[in-house]
């Protein structure tokens, strides 16, 4: 669902439903907000200026907008790399739900979004598989991942995981980066975006020495979302809208990345 206020689009989009467009409903009516939704286009459209009914925009606006928005990222390759796969579970959390399968919806989700921007999105792998092979060492695993993004020449290579710990109170999102400036930015802004999307405790954009985010050519980060051995946010890496969340964050981060 997208907004529009006084006939100009907000940055963004929300998934619809009934307490959001509620919600807005009753501001509009609070603050005297003309206020109309378009259910065939999923527009909310307000007027702030005075409390009567917005017009529906014209073929020609909603065109213009979306070609608008399909170029911001005309020419950008991301390398997006779901963490673990196939044999590699990944952590798995209090439900018996598996980081695998939550990094790769998440990271599918993204690359939806990402192309509808008009990226070029590159995956380390688009099905529950390793990158390299079963019989693959570690250091084998995380080379090929790093391979896939070098030979694609991309501009940004994102890894999105979960994180765990022994406790199942620990909790919040993390995004760690290897220190150059370019992944610095990144991080700190993905960062920022996660966690006023998702209301998880900022545990910061933090330097880390891991394999990938050495041996990358590009502008790199890994991403743990969440704790999934936290129940409360196992069920929020496992559900619809809590993968949408994240993946919108996540895209809203590279969209300021550019500046676009």
């Amino acid at each position: 669902m997208r907004i529009m206020i006084d006939g100009r689009y907000l940055p963004g989009s929300a998934r619809v439903n009934r307490d959001l467009l509620i919600t807005l409903r009753n501001i509009a009516k609070a603050l005297q907000f003309g206020i109309r939704y378009d259910a065939q286009r999923e527009l909310v459209m307000i007027n702030s200026k005075d409390p009567s009914i917005p017009p529906l925009p014209s073929d020609n606006d909603t065109d213009e907008r979306t070609e608008d928005e399909n170029a911001r990222l005309a020419g950008k390759v991301i390398c997006l790399d779901p963490g673990h796969g196939g044999s590699d579970p990944g952590a798995i959390g209090p439900t018996g739900t598996m980081e695998k399968d939550n990094t790769l919806a998440i990271a599918l989700l993204l690359k939806e979004k990402l192309e509808k921007s008009g990226a070029t999105v590159v995956m380390t792998r688009d099905s529950d598989t390793e990158v390299a092979s079963a019989e693959a060492t570690d250091q084998e695993e995380l080379s090929a991942r790093v391979e896939v993004a070098n030979q694609a020449e991309a501009d940004l290579f994102i890894s999105i995981h979960n994180d765990a710990f022994t406790s199942n109170t620990a909790a919040g999102t993390t995004t760690f980066h290897y220190g150059n400036k370019d992944s610095l930015k990144l991080a700190n802004l993905i960062q920022q975006s996660l966690v006023e999307r998702l209301d998880t405790k900022n545990r910061g954009a933090r330097f880390a020495s891991f394999y990938m985010l050495r041996y990358t050519d590009m502008p790199s980060i890994l991403i743990e979302v969440a704790f999934i051995s936290n129940i409360v946010e196992e069920m929020l890496l496992s559900s619809v809208d809590g993968r949408d969340n994240a993946a919108e964050s996540i895209c809203t981060g590279i969209l300021k990345y550019f500046k676009v």
